[in-house]
C-alpha cells in the first residue's frame, strides 16, 4: 500500500528558509548553492578496503553506508543499483526510511567481509559487520553518533547535553 501524506516531517526544513510547511515559496527560498549540495548527495557511499580491528586482527573489508539499511531479503547488488540511480519518482525506498526488514545484515553477505552502516533507527547497535549508529533518532535534546574505523571507537557529541546538567 503506497503512503498518504507526508511520511517526513518537513516542518522544520521549511522554516529554515523562512517559509511555512507546505508553502511553494520553499524553491525560491533555497539558495542555487543549496540545491547543488542537495542534488549532488548521493543514497548510498561503497568503499572498499577498509580497515576494522577484529578479534583475529586487522581485516580488510568492503564498507556499505546508507540511511536505514539494505533489505535483507532483496539481493544485494540489486539495491545498490537502486540506490545508485537515485530514481526520485519512487514513493518510498526502503532503504532510506524502511525499519524492519533494514535492520539484519542481508543474508546474502553472511559470511563475507562486507560492513554495512546506517543510521536512522534511533539507537546504537552493533551486530558482526552490520552497524546501526544512531543515538539520537533526529531529536536535538540527544547526541550524534559515529563511529570510527579501523578501531570501532564510537564517538559521541555530547557537549549540549553536558552544558545542560
Amino acid at each position: 500500500m503506497a503512503y498518504k501524506g507526508s511520511i517526513y516531517d518537513a516542518g522544520p526544513t521549511f522554516e529554515s528558509y523562512g517559509v511555512p510547511h507546505g508553502s511553494a515559496d520553499l524553491a525560491k527560498a533555497v539558495p542555487d548553492t543549496h540545491k547543488k549540495f542537495l542534488c549532488d548527495l548521493v543514497w548510498v557511499h561503497e568503499e572498499d578496503n577498509v580497515l576494522i580491528d577484529s578479534p583475529e586482527g586487522r581485516t580488510s573489508c568492503k564498507l556499505i553506508a546508507v540511511h536505514a539499511g539494505l533489505e535483507k531479503s532483496k539481493g544485494v547488488e540489486e539495491q545498490l543499483k537502486l540506490l545508485r540511480a537515485r530514481n526520485t519518482i519512487l514513493p518510498k525506498v526502503e532503504q532510506l526510511s524502511g525499519r524492519l526488514d533494514v535492520w539484519d545484515m542481508p543474508k546474502e553477505l553472511s559470511g563475507k567481509s562486507t560492513l554495512v552502516v546506517s543510521g536512522h533507527h534511533g539507537k546504537i547497535h552493533i551486530e558482526g559487520l552490520r552497524y546501526i549508529i544512531d543515538e539520537c533518532g533526529g531529536l536535538e535534546q540527544l547526541p550524534i553518533a559515529a563511529v570510527v574505523f579501523p578501531s570501532e571507537m564510537i564517538v559521541r557529541d555530547i557537549d549540549q547535553i553536558v552544558a545542560e546538567c
